[in-house]
């Protein structure tokens, strides 16, 4: 009998590699129907003849602006744990959003477009236009939160969305991320009206771009990034 090579072989089944595209898959699915599941799930305790769209001026234009700071940390870790390790790169945005001329319920829902610029690290240009759904003033309250979701096209592929293979201070990187220009655009948001009038906001938001786990960027590691970011929105 002859001997057997040693050494490290790569392998994945074929097992392994549906269930790699059905968790793509799963992803997705949710993320795209998060706000249809929400509304359906408030409406087991409303009568349906309750869900009828409501008119919302369509005059109601919104200037935003904020800017943000790097985090190599992940979208779950900052939103549930407020974990952060930042990077010397920040952005700039300005943009515009507007009210969609109906609610349901307890759901406002808007779009927003916007340009940001990237300062230290990265320098280059990013514009995300992406849907969002708010629960405003929370029980006749002046805080809001809000979930958006869209597409993000960067002018060239960021530098800090890459990373090559190696050992790093947090830890052996085994597969190399190799990222795009455009990507899924996701922001998660809290915001709290200004209590001498009704139509300035300030806000955090995490500032997200994604490859939904290689959909957009295969294969994985997940390429992105997040900004921490701080601004405010105004009617005009």
């Amino acid at each position: 009998m002859g001997k057997e090579k040693s050494g490290l072989v790569s392998t994945i089944t074929k097992g392994q590699f549906h269930l790699i595209q059905n968790l793509k898959f799963t992803h997705l699915f949710f993320r795209k129907s998060v706000v249809v599941i929400s509304v359906y799930l408030f409406s087991t305790f409303i009568p349906i003849k309750d869900l009828n769209s409501i008119s919302i001026p369509k005059e109601n234009w919104n200037l935003v602006m904020y800017g943000g700071i790097f985090t190599t940390t992940d979208l779950i870790p900052i939103v549930f744990r407020q974990k952060t390790d930042y990077k010397e790169s920040y952005i700039g945005s300005l943009g515009i959003s507007r009210p969609l001329d109906y609610r349901i319920r307890w759901f406002d829902f808007l779009w927003e477009g916007n340009v940001t610029k990237h300062f230290g690290e990265m320098n280059h240009w990013e514009l995300n236009g992406f849907y969002i759904v708010k629960i405003d003033r929370m029980y006749g309250s002046p805080i809001s939160l809000s979930l958006g979701e869209g597409l993000s096209l960067a002018s060239e592929n960021p530098k800090l969305e890459n990373k090559a293979k190696g050992y790093y201070l947090d830890g052996l990187q085994k597969d190399a991320i190799e990222s795009r220009a455009l990507l899924n655009y996701m922001m998660v948001e809290i915001s709290s009206y200004l209590p001498f009038e009704r139509k300035t906001e300030l806000f955090l938001r995490v500032h997200h771009r994604s490859g939904i786990f290689g959909l957009y960027c295969p294969p994985d590691p997940n390429c992105g990034s997040n900004f921490v970011s701080y601004g405010f929105r105004t009617s005009f």
